[in-house]
């Protein structure tokens, strides 16, 4: 990785240069001495800008989680229904896609309450989406825990290459949220308990 030294040295070059260094040799790689040879400084220089490795990959941790909840809350501007949940879980999985070694890595680093803060801008996002869908207000916690599942066990996957690769990824992955969505709709329609009635989208009973 070539870089060019600073003229300035500040927390967010420091960030950035951490962030290219782990793309492009991984998670493993980073180090404050590894670091500083990518910016031309001392190891101890880069103390007055993080407090230590495991700082800094905190803060790489939450740089990944505030960028992946800006796409999907973009993503389903103005959107809803099922258009609305493919372009949630796609704009998710774009995302991994785009920064593999710092998704999957964040995801085995304890959380903070920064990071827990910063989730809920995707959990956010797909309340709206969900709810457009019919959910009610009590059913959205679940049924969007359950699609994190959905869509994060099958990014981490296929970014570990653990998919099989005879099978298209892109069709298997919109197929799978399509069954995801299916799922809603025959829970939306099912006899209630009480009367019998079935349930119509936007119902609470």
């Amino acid at each position: 990785m070539a870089t060019t030294r600073p003229a300035r040295l500040d927390q967010d070059t420091v960030l950035a240069v951490a962030e290219q260094l782990v793309a492009e040799r991984g998670w493993d790689a980073l180090t404050m001495t590894a670091l500083a040879d990518e910016l031309e400084v001392r190891p101890p220089s880069l103390y007055r800008h993080v407090d230590s490795l495991d700082a800094l990959r905190n803060a790489l941790r939450l740089r990944t989680v505030v960028e992946l909840g800006d796409a999907v809350r973009a993503a389903v501007m103005g959107r809803s229904g099922v258009e609305g949940l493919h372009a949630l879980t796609d704009a998710y999985r774009d995302y991994a896609r785009a920064h593999p070694v710092r998704y999957l890595a964040q995801a085995l680093l304890p959380g903070d309450a920064a990071s827990r803060e910063a989730g809920r801008r995707v959990g956010e996002a797909a309340y709206a989406v969900l709810a457009s869908l019919g959910l009610s207000a009590d059913e959205l916690p679940v049924a969007t825990a359950q699609l994190a599942a959905l869509v994060h066990g099958f990014v981490t996957l296929e970014l570990q290459q653990t998919i099989d690769w005879m099978i298209d990824p892109d069709a298997a992955y919109h197929g799978l949220v399509e069954l995801f969505a299916e799922g809603l709709r025959h829970r939306l329609l099912a006899p209630d308990d009480g009367d019998g009635q079935a349930r119509r989208p936007g119902s609470s009973s």
